[in-house]
């Protein structure tokens, strides 16, 4: 039984001979998949190069109207909209036509009757606005001008102005108000003084225009403070991240943090319970009775479970509390590691440059390869996509609105999804050499007698050993993830085809079908990121490295659990915390100056709202590192106990002591898996 369970959770680790840390003496790994990346981005290349050789980016960058005239440029028999580069949306379903100019007013107020700024250049429905200066106030009522020149002529006024009229819904006639407006990627938004404006004529307009009014106030002030969203998202949200991480590093602060969330956790679920037995109770008691026996049993059975969840939360902590202890001193030996190394907190941002590089090459070759499909106009009839005219005529009361989209032919799609892979390969690829990386500049901090040698200088021979050695490994690991996501994104496909067809067993199947392959990637994640731990220690190719790091998984399952438990709080609670500081910071940054009158906004809640978004991406990038950095020393302590004897281990300072109050030499723990 004992050689039976041996096997079952693999050998245990054995040091290579006059180890003294991670490889000096190392291989490249992986040859064949590195050479089978360079090759993809080649193809990848070529594939781009056809797509701009072939394709025009104005297709898709450029506003289209109502009329599939792209803004901006004479495309095919359509007309030449080259003296119109802007889309001015006419009506509140945001159908619009292309004008030379975005109308500008300078007064603010009134509705005054102003000159015709509106011609009419060719086909029926294509409008263009010439003269924006023209306006003298705020707004202007469509009615000021005479509806023939808009509709055939046999038209009523209904008809052509009233926003709910089928002219205008379609895209014909004026819009019910002419408002000042601002360029925005060359489509006229309103500004902040026609939008306040609009919302005073919301009951003349039967409500139709508030859509498209927020949407134009949001749009103003994204762009209005811009400067504060680049600024506070990414480098405000930087400094808050280093704070955060010198936080960690105060005595007690990450044990009553941990603890803390632990006993929140215990406290909201045995609440939960507490609230829905209390409050099924009321619910008997209550004369007259508005729920019935049925609705508080099921209420009772809620309580119970909560309850149950609370009672299974406590046995669970109680069981891991020394684990969890182990936990906590190993989140502190990270943040000691990269205490040592401060430019390792740079690395994301190496990171996010490569990407973005890679991204814009990608988005050059995605918007060409896009503008190859043959515009189509298709339709919206009521809440039903893709209806033709002729299809909508026949349901009483509905009313068309005509859109613009592309049609792809074989070729182009499957260069499509191709092009998908290559961004789910490349993406995923540059996240594994970020995880070795980081994996191999913790497990030379771990594994040195002397940590006063380590210095920033460990993040370039790092950077460089990972790059010269094991770019093959993090492209092993990575095409498997990409692959994983390229059968979801065919499901999601298929889910999306079910869901136009109305097939609700098809439905299903491929719902449950998404869920297991997310599940499945979640896994594989969770694999290869312990695998780059092991190529990054022992120099190993991706599929001894991904073994390895499974049969360890089992053999310290319930510290792997503890730790995770631990690291997740701390990740989860420092994106929060720099989310939510930076937010903060940000909100009454933008406050003060709309008060001094230095910055025009309507509200500043859109943009720190996204403020809050980019400072969510940039936690995520620092809080990685903390991730990365605790699943490495964690491997690298269980390798310790297992290579070495404890005259002879490398842990110190509280994993040292923690090995030593908690017994843990080589056979007490690891023969019998108690952990």
């Amino acid at each position: 039984m004992a050689e039976e369970k041996k096997e079952e959770m693999g050998e245990k680790m054995v040091a290579p001979a006059d180890f003294s840390g991670p490889m000096d003496k190392r291989g490249c790994t992986d040859i064949l998949c590195l050479l089978l990346i360079i090759a993809h981005w080649v193809a990848m290349t070529a594939l781009g190069a056809f797509a701009v050789s072939s394709g025009d980016y104005r297709l898709v960058l450029n506003p289209m109207d109502i009329a599939g005239n792209v803004c901006g440029i004479k495309y095919g028999d359509n007309v030449d909209m080259t003296d119109y580069p802007y889309l001015y949306y006419i009506n509140y379903a945001l159908v619009g036509v292309c004008v030379s100019e975005c109308p500008k007013v300078s007064e603010v107020g009134g509705a005054p009757a102003a000159a015709d700024p509106f011609t009419t250049i060719g086909t029926e429905g294509v409008i263009s606005i010439t003269g924006g200066n023209d306006f003298s106030g705020i707004t202007m009522n469509a009615d000021a001008y005479d509806f023939s020149t808009s509709c055939d002529g046999s038209n009523t006024d209904t008809d052509c102005y009233n926003p709910t009229g089928d002219y205008v819904a379609q895209g014909k006639g004026y819009a019910f108000f002419a408002l000042d407006t601002v360029d925005f990627m060359n489509r006229c938004s309103l500004s902040a003084n026609a939008t306040i404006y609009l919302e005073e004529m919301a009951s003349t307009t039967a409500g139709n225009g508030e859509e498209e009014g927020f949407l134009s106030k949001l749009y103003s002030d994204l762009w209005t403070g811009m400067t504060w969203i680049l600024g506070a998202g990414f480098c405000i949200a930087m400094v808050i991240s280093f704070v955060y991480t010198y936080l960690l590093r105060i005595p007690g602060v990450l044990f009553l943090l941990i603890w803390g969330c632990i006993a929140a956790v215990f406290a909201m679920l045995l609440g939960m319970g507490g609230y829905a037995y209390n409050e099924q109770q009321l619910w008997r008691d209550a004369d007259p009775r508005v729920h019935d026996d049925t609705e508080a049993d099921a209420l009772l059975y809620v309580g119970y479970f909560f309850m149950g969840c609370s009672g299974v939360w406590f046995l669970l902590i109680c069981f891991l509390r020394k684990r969890i202890q182990l936990a906590l001193a190993i989140v502190k030996e990270a943040a000691k590691a990269i205490q040592a190394m401060t430019l390792i907190i740079v690395f994301p941002v190496m990171q996010c440059a490569g990407f973005v590089i890679f991204m814009v090459v990608w988005m050059v070759y995605a918007v060409y390869l896009a503008s190859l499909g043959d515009p189509t106009t298709t339709g919206i009839c009521t809440d039903i996509l893709g209806v033709t005219e002729t299809l909508c005529s026949g349901i009483s009361g509905a009313i068309w609105i005509p859109y613009q989209e592309f049609i792809y032919d074989d070729d182009t799609t499957k260069m499509g999804w191709y092009l998908l892979f290559c961004y789910f390969w490349s993406s995923q690829f540059i996240i594994a050499v970020g995880q070795i990386v980081i994996a191999m500049c913790v497990a030379k901090w771990y594994f040195c007698r002397d940590k006063s040698t380590i210095s920033s200088a460990t993040v370039f021979s790092s950077i460089k050993d990972s790059f010269y050695y094991h770019t093959g490994t993090a492209a092993f690991g990575s095409l498997l993830i990409a692959i994983i996501k390229m059968i979801r994104a065919a499901i999601a496909y298929a889910q999306k085809k079910a869901k136009q067809s109305g097939n609700k067993a098809a439905q299903a199947i491929l719902c449950a079908l998404q869920c297991y392959m997310w599940c499945m990637e979640k896994c594989m994640k969770f694999l290869n990121k312990n695998a780059y731990i092991q190529t990054a220690i022992f120099g190993t190719h991706f599929c001894a490295s991904a073994k390895n790091a499974f049969f360890l998984i089992l053999r310290n399952i319930a510290r792997i659990g503890a730790c995770t438990i631990v690291s997740e709080f701390v990740i989860i609670i420092g994106k929060m915390f720099i989310c939510v500081i930076t937010g903060g910071i940000a909100y009454m940054g933008m406050g003060s100056q709309a008060e001094a009158g230095d910055i025009d906004l309507n509200s500043p809640i859109g943009p720190v709202v996204m403020i809050m978004i980019l400072s969510w991406f940039t936690a995520s990038m620092f809080m990685n590192i903390f991730g990365m950095a605790i699943s490495t020393i964690l491997q690298c302590f269980i390798a310790d106990e297992e290579m070495f004897d404890p005259q002879t281990r490398f842990a110190e300072a509280e994993l040292a002591s923690f090995i030593d109050a908690n017994g843990a030499p080589p056979k007490a723990e690891k023969e019998d898996n108690t952990l």
